[in-house]
């Protein structure tokens, strides 16, 4: 006995209609979360230091430079009405697959007048100086003659109106010194363990890979900042699924982690690089306030 199934056009029709709806709705929130800056703040109260006036540091990270005019305006108009007293930059401002290097200084160009810039180099500035040394060479000087403090493998101090020391280090990213992702922890620890970080004073270190917390802690860092894992990106239900250097369901993506006493502030960046768009995960600039 054979059973005879027919279709229920009614049904077919809903059921086309529930899926072309549910795309339309995927397609508008992810060309939405492409143009529009998620912009987050953090409050520290650290014990070693207190700055009753608040000391607000703007962070980002993985600008790839980016063609993307609406971030570009939001970020720049954000920092304008903000006005941190400094502005640190994660790695990867420029895309080894998009070599226009100037959009990349056009931005640090236009950011440098808000406040002071501090700087360190991520991974693809490294494939940069592997396919062009003269290019990435011709880069940190063009940012060094705008004003910007690059940092690799150097340290600063920022003097407060009420004598609070802030000490800024920066290391390069790791893969200038190493050459595969099983010796990225290794030369990580050599470029940290290079300073001399007073556990007394308030240190903080920019970093492009967020994945080595706990090297970043044993070294008396008190604050980390790092980019490199693009959120994810994509991001389920506020969870990131690959990174580089972590895989799948990276453990530092977005926001804050602490260990040890060192807090690590990640930002899922600016622009894009292998993933031509971002899925719930839209482009991110953080705001610390240290009080």
């Amino acid at each position: 006995m054979k059973a005879c199934f027919k279709s229920n056009p009614k049904i077919v029709k809903r059921a086309l209609i529930v899926i072309i709806t549910l795309f339309l709705a995927f397609s508008i929130v992810t060309v939405w979360g492409n143009v529009t800056l998620s912009v987050e703040k953090f409050n520290m109260e650290p014990e070693k230091i207190e700055i009753e006036s608040g000391y607000k540091i703007a962070h980002i990270s993985d600008y790839h430079n980016t063609k993307n005019k609406k971030i570009n305006e939001a970020v720049i108009s954000s920092l304008k009405t903000e006005k941190p007293d400094i502005i640190v930059l994660t790695g990867d401002l420029v895309d080894r697959r998009k070599t226009d290097i100037q959009s990349g200084l056009d931005f640090v160009s236009e950011i440098i007048g808000v406040a002071p810039v501090y700087y360190v180099t991520g991974n693809h500035e490294c494939n940069i100086s592997i396919d062009s040394q003269s290019a990435f060479d011709n880069m940190i000087e063009d940012l060094e003659a705008f004003g910007v403090n690059v940092l690799r493998g150097e340290r600063t101090e920022i003097t407060l109106p009420h004598n609070e020391k802030i000490n800024i280090f920066g290391i390069d990213d790791p893969y200038f010194h190493c050459g595969s992702s099983s010796e990225v922890a290794d030369a990580t620890d050599s470029l940290c363990s290079v300073f001399d970080v007073d556990k007394n004073e308030f240190n903080i270190l920019l970093a492009h890979h967020p994945e080595h917390l706990d090297i970043y802690s044993k070294y008396n860092f008190d604050l980390v900042y790092s980019g490199h894992a693009h959120g994810g990106q994509g991001r389920l239900f506020g969870v990131g699924l690959i990174a580089p250097d972590q895989g799948l369901f990276p453990k530092y993506s977005s926001g804050l982690y602490e260990e040890n006493g060192t807090t690590l502030v990640v930002s899922r960046g600016i622009g894009n690089s292998i993933a031509p768009v971002r899925i719930f995960d839209r482009p991110h600039l953080i705001y610390t306030i240290i009080e």
